[in-house]
């Protein structure tokens, strides 16, 4: 095992990951399984209440008893795969196909997730109010033009921010 060291010099910690422990191929799948675990409360582990670094343990634990069936490697998405959140499903079958395991079957399901497919680039229509200086110079204008979009920009994502940020479950009640 290859241990990697993380020393934090504001608080002086030091965080040790042992990172041989999953094999290379299955980073996605695991990236895939703690991002849904901490997300979603109740999905494989109950994190509940729980601050971020416990939850992230519990996940992690979770994934290193879930490990032999997500790692099932039968050429297509077993039932219990299938029941497992779509980004999850993803990332078992490219998986399957780096590993050159995929059956027809399995590359069915893929395509039908929208897998392996080109991305097409749309082409967006931009119409600009007034176009760059050709000489490249930012102008005051162009400069206040850009601040009120960046504030606009700004708004919208802070309207569309999760209620919820520091994974606190909103049926938790502290008094308890």
């Amino acid at each position: 095992m290859k241990p990697e060291l993380k020393l934090n010099p504001k608080d002086l910690s030091v965080e040790v990951s042992l990172s041989s422990v999953m094999e290379e191929d299955e980073n996605e799948m695991h990236e895939a399984y703690m991002s849904e675990c901490m997300v979603n409360d109740e999905m494989f582990v109950n994190t509940a209440g729980m601050c971020s670094s416990d939850a992230k343990y519990m996940c992690g634990m979770s994934y290193m008893k879930n490990r032999p069936m997500l790692s099932e490697m039968a050429g297509q998405l077993t039932e219990k795969q299938k029941t497992l959140p779509p980004a999850l499903q993803k990332a078992i079958l490219d998986r399957m196909r780096k590993g050159e395991k995929l059956n027809d079957e399995g590359k069915k399901e893929g395509e039908s997730m929208g897998m392996w497919q080109e991305a097409k680039a749309e082409p967006t229509a931009v119409f600009v109010e007034q176009p760059a200086p050709p000489s490249g110079e930012i102008t005051e204008k162009a400069a206040e033009e850009g601040l009120k979009v960046d504030d606009k920009l700004q708004k919208e994502q802070e309207a569309a921010a999760p209620s919820n940020p520091g994974l606190q479950s909103e049926t938790f009640d502290k008094t308890k």
